[in-house]
């Protein structure tokens, strides 16, 4: 006969451990407890087998979730981290590069705005000598960029901040501010952030 350790023992090793989704549960599996995180990561045993809109409705309900359990700082604390791993060691080579490789901050935001991608689909410019626009035409996550509703908040988004944020700091090798300006997935044309550069002295 199982007891209610068992059940919980069984619920939480059907939470999926590799993927997007996995990194995100074991993110979580550090800073909740353990009834906190069945209810966060609700229905992820689930989440391979969908389609990519039923993933990011996923997504929207488990933010949700999230914010409800912990309130909108913490949860924006996960997505911080989220977005430091997955602007993982490649990328802050990347941007590394790029920046070397460049004479200019605006020959690199250039390269990064074709870097990979379609023409049009990124923009970074420099507006003034410490402040870069970066603007997203699409969403670039592919676990809700084919999302048919929009999310209520924007701490999904906080992982974009946390990478922009990890990228531009391996580009200028020194720290800097991002501010999400707004974002797609709260029905923005386009997702906007705002990348603040200490001086350069």
């Amino acid at each position: 006969m199982k007891t209610k350790n068992n059940f919980q023992a069984e619920a939480l090793s059907d939470i999926p451990k590799t993927g997007r989704i996995g990194r995100f549960a074991k993110i979580l599996e550090k800073e909740v407890s353990e009834d906190t995180l069945k209810k966060i990561m609700q229905d992820s045993d689930k989440y391979n087998s969908l389609k990519p809109d039923k993933k990011a409705l996923w997504w929207k309900n488990s933010i949700e979730n999230m914010e409800s359990e912990l309130g909108k700082i913490k949860s924006i604390t996960i997505m911080n981290a989220c977005g430091e791993k997955c602007c993982g060691k490649g990328q802050r080579k990347t941007a590394r590069r790029l920046m070397n490789e460049s004479k200019s901050v605006e020959e690199f935001l250039d390269k990064i705005s074709k870097y990979g991608v379609k023409e049009g689909e990124l923009e970074y410019r420099l507006v003034d000598g410490n402040t870069i626009i970066g603007k997203h035409n699409k969403c670039f996550c592919g676990q809700v960029k084919q999302s048919k509703v929009k999310f209520k908040n924007d701490i999904y988004c906080q992982c974009s901040v946390a990478f922009n944020r990890q990228f531009f700091q391996a580009a200028f090798n020194k720290p800097v501010e991002v501010e999400l300006k707004q974002s797609i997935l709260n029905g923005a044309d386009c997702c906007e952030f705002v990348i603040s550069i200490p001086s350069w002295d």
